[in-house]
């Protein structure tokens, strides 16, 4: 081997090098994008799972109150009854409009 096939396989050695350690640091940072990404989510997740945790206790309320006015027989007071569970249900968290 020549000392010139030495130094072009060096450079070409080289250039390789140069290529790999740009394609960590490219892998690198999208590993840190991805990362910060899937901690978004996870936060969003927690939220979300929060809001479904109010959401089923008050679908739960509304559930329990329309079993009771099932079981009034008057009409005027299953209205009373559903409409003060409603009020409550206002009152509690300033969110329900219905």
């Amino acid at each position: 081997m020549t000392i010139n096939e030495v130094y072009q396989q060096l450079d070409e050695l080289q250039l390789k090098y140069s290529k790999a350690i740009d394609t960590i640091t490219k892998l690198q940072n999208k590993i840190a994008r991805l990362q910060r990404e899937n901690e978004q989510l996870k936060e969003q997740n927690r939220e979300l799972l929060e809001e479904n945790k109010k959401l089923r206790k008050l679908n739960n309320i509304l559930y329990k109150a329309m079993e009771i006015a099932v079981n009034i027989e008057n009409p005027e007071a299953q209205t009373r009854h559903l409409k003060k569970v409603l009020e409550k249900l206002r009152e509690e968290t300033r969110e329900f409009k219905g």
